[in-house]
């Protein structure tokens, strides 16, 4: 939004003011500016959690967040300010607004409200829609192998700040233990199902017990 309204000034002058008038700076100045054309989105092409019942691409659903973190220290620039729902193949192809983020290159995180930061690094961002596969560590635009892991369900998973801590331990394996044998009807209403069948059983914990100790990537 403000680089439009850059546009619309710069473009404002150049009508008003002869090219003659404009110095060589000034003239730079309106060239450089006028390479802003827009703000950069991203879409995610698949983001797939581990080990889900079912068929491929039919219960991968996750609620998430992404993150644009400067690709040589990895310090956050930016977070998505809520959290979105993937669809059950574990895409997400509504453009997210990474409001303040110019073309260039970064790292983009993708964490969900019971699963570990994933990162892609690297990424060069441009101006109109971003494409991000986080099954592939390049994002090259096949399907690949690489799963969100699964077990980070402490907090209450409603926004980005409080959806997990981003380690699995013993906080996580406590909420577990608490709702073994809840059911859960619509198969994605309780956090702790981590498989996403019709109840919080030995299968979940067993994930939960596997994961234990593992951090999200930075």
């Amino acid at each position: 939004m403000i680089a439009k309204k850059r546009i619309y000034i710069i473009v404002f002058i150049f009508l008003i003011i002869p090219v003659s008038f404009l110095g060589a700076s000034a003239l730079q100045l309106l060239n450089t500016t006028l390479t802003i054309v827009s703000d950069s989105f991203g879409l995610v092409q698949w983001a797939v959690p581990e080990l889900r019942v079912g068929p491929e691409a039919t219960n991968d659903d996750i609620d998430f967040f992404l993150t644009v973190r400067n690709s040589s220290n990895h310090a956050v620039l930016f977070t998505q300010p809520n959290l979105v729902s993937s669809d059950n193949s574990g895409a997400y192809l509504t453009p997210i607004n990474l409001s303040g983020i110019v073309p260039g290159n970064y790292d983009i995180g993708i964490k969900s409200n019971s699963h570990l930061t994933k990162v892609l690094r690297n990424v060069n961002l441009t101006s109109g829609n971003n494409y991000f596969n986080f099954t592939q560590s390049d994002n090259s635009s096949t399907k690949g192998p690489l799963r969100l892991v699964a077990g980070d369900i402490d907090g209450l998973g409603t926004t980005p700040l409080n959806s997990g801590d981003d380690v699995i331990n013993s906080a996580d394996l406590s909420l577990m233990i608490e709702g073994l044998d809840n059911e859960d009807p619509t198969g994605n209403n309780i956090r702790a199902n981590l498989n996403q069948d019709m109840a919080v059983n030995s299968i979940d914990l067993s994930i939960i017990l596997n994961n234990l100790d593992k951090e999200g990537e930075k």
